[in-house]
């Protein structure tokens, strides 16, 4: 299961909102990445969260695989879209 949203922190995926992504990422069972540029980075990795480098506008696309996939993407997809 995957979706795509759009970066909408001005500043992007920095430390502050990279941090709450894996927060919410590993409340959850199943495998969750995202993905930028045909590249995937683990979404419960704080290192691959700072890695994936989004800027404000990027799309990204939150790829979920296992129990609670649907629950885990729109979590996350919120984080994504709601720094403004």
């Amino acid at each position: 299961m995957k979706k795509t949203y759009m970066v909408s922190n001005p500043t992007g995926i920095h430390a502050r909102p990279a941090r709450k992504i894996v927060e919410a990422a590993i409340k959850f069972p199943c495998e969750i990445f995202l993905e930028k540029d045909g590249s995937q980075y683990n979404a419960k990795s704080l290192i691959k969260m700072m890695l994936i480098s989004a800027k404000s506008g990027d799309e990204i696309t939150v790829i979920a695989e296992g129990e609670q996939s649907e629950s885990a993407i729109e979590a996350i997809g919120i984080l994504l879209g709601s720094y403004h």
